[in-house]
């Protein structure tokens, strides 16, 4: 497998919009919200699953981000999609790796107020192609792609995360240089 071949699924669960990314390889390849309309119920959790599902067979990730949850920020409905999350990827073998926002904010924004503002124009000094989302989002009274970005940070982390240990693992596999005799 060469060695920018990997692709990370990243996921924003929310219980009325998801925030998508999917990185293959360094190249940021789609990005999105996805509405959740209706109330919470079985059926739209079992729809939710079914995207994520979707998305999971379309791009055949080695990888899935998520948003780790906060407590005070969560809620029973919200906790029970991160479950069958961690379930699904569990069942198609597919690694899982959970990130903060707080984790996020650290190693994206450089600037000393680290909220997701922030966050969402480093992302979009990285990936220039989300420049149109971050002018949507500036002049939007309630945030709606902060969800995208966040997943599009979610994703960055685990590529970044995926490079890292295969340098690690290529500098072990490496031979060491051979030993001179005098």
């Amino acid at each position: 497998m060469p060695n920018n071949s990997y692709t990370v699924l990243a996921v924003n669960p929310g219980t009325k919009y998801l925030g998508i990314a999917v990185f293959r390889g360094l190249e940021l390849q789609d990005w999105r919200v996805k509405n959740l309309n209706g109330k919470w119920s079985k059926e739209k959790l079992k729809k939710t699953l079914t995207i994520i599902s979707t998305w999971v067979e379309r791009y055949g990730p080695g990888l899935v981000a998520i948003k780790r949850l906060h407590p005070s920020r969560s809620s029973r409905s919200l906790n029970s999609l991160h479950t069958q999350i961690q379930r699904l990827c569990l069942k198609k073998k597919i690694k899982l790796i959970q990130y903060t926002i707080k984790q996020l904010e650290t190693v994206f924004c450089h600037e000393e107020r680290k909220n997701k503002r922030n966050l969402a124009e480093a992302l979009t000094a990285l990936y220039p192609e989300l420049t149109g989302e971050l002018s949507i989002e500036k002049r939007r009274r309630n945030p709606y792609h902060m969800r995208m970005f966040e997943a599009v940070a979610l994703g960055a982390a685990g590529v970044h995360e995926i490079t890292n240990q295969r340098n690690r693992r290529e500098a072990c596999d490496c031979p060491s240089a051979p030993k001179q005799h005098a």
